[in-house]
């Protein structure tokens, strides 16, 4: 029997870094930092170092490359506005809640910044993290991820909801959220989907 037919609520998967942490602000505080205008950056990948070095050159791709990269950059990343209030909603509508996150390999503190940022600023999910470079071998009903393909081992059992964000505004998915706003939509989606499975 499947864990998510153990559960009797409906089980969300939140991503980190883009639903919950607004890594592109923290991108966009490092371009700023190099005396670069943010907004001029043209987004066409995901990758955001293509599209930098692409904009602003290789010495600017290299230069935000070396501050993601540097211990610590993932504790100090912004909470994604209206994130809180969602999870709040979201626990509150009865749903099980879970962080599933991807660690960044080439940040040695990375997975232990994300715990630690989690546990501040997200209390009630603190023993709720699921920190894994594959993210098809966590069961629950909706992945909520800006990453455009989560692929890995598995056929996943969960629907993969894209949060927007300017690194994938070019992909058009077949389920998205634009905003936490969008979070009562969620609810209902969500609940819907446990309702078939």
């Amino acid at each position: 029997m499947s864990f998510v037919l153990n559960f009797d609520k409906p089980v969300v998967l939140l991503d980190q870094d883009g639903p919950l942490a607004d890594f592109d602000a923290a991108i966009d505080e490092i371009l700023i930092s190099l005396g670069l205008d943010p907004v001029t950056l043209h987004r066409t990948t995901w990758h955001t170092s293509e599209d930098i070095e692409r904009c602003y050159g290789f010495k600017a791709a290299r230069a935000v490359q070396d501050a993601v990269h540097a211990d610590g950059f993932f504790r100090t990343l912004p909470v994604k506005a209206g994130s809180a209030t969602a999870v709040r909603a979201l626990e509150q509508a009865g749903c099980e809640v879970f962080v599933c996150t991807a660690p960044s390999l080439r940040n040695s503190s990375c997975a232990s910044d994300k715990m630690l940022w989690i546990a501040e600023h997200f209390p009630s999910l603190r023993r709720k993290v699921v920190v894994s470079k594959d993210k098809t071998l966590v069961r629950g009903h909706v992945l909520i991820d800006d990453k455009p393909e989560v692929s890995g081992a598995l056929t996943p059992v969960w629907q993969h909801v894209l949060f927007e964000t300017p690194g994938n505004a070019h992909v058009a998915a077949d389920v998205s959220l634009s905003s936490w706003d969008e979070v009562e939509w969620l609810v209902d989606h969500v609940f819907a989907l446990q309702t078939h499975s």
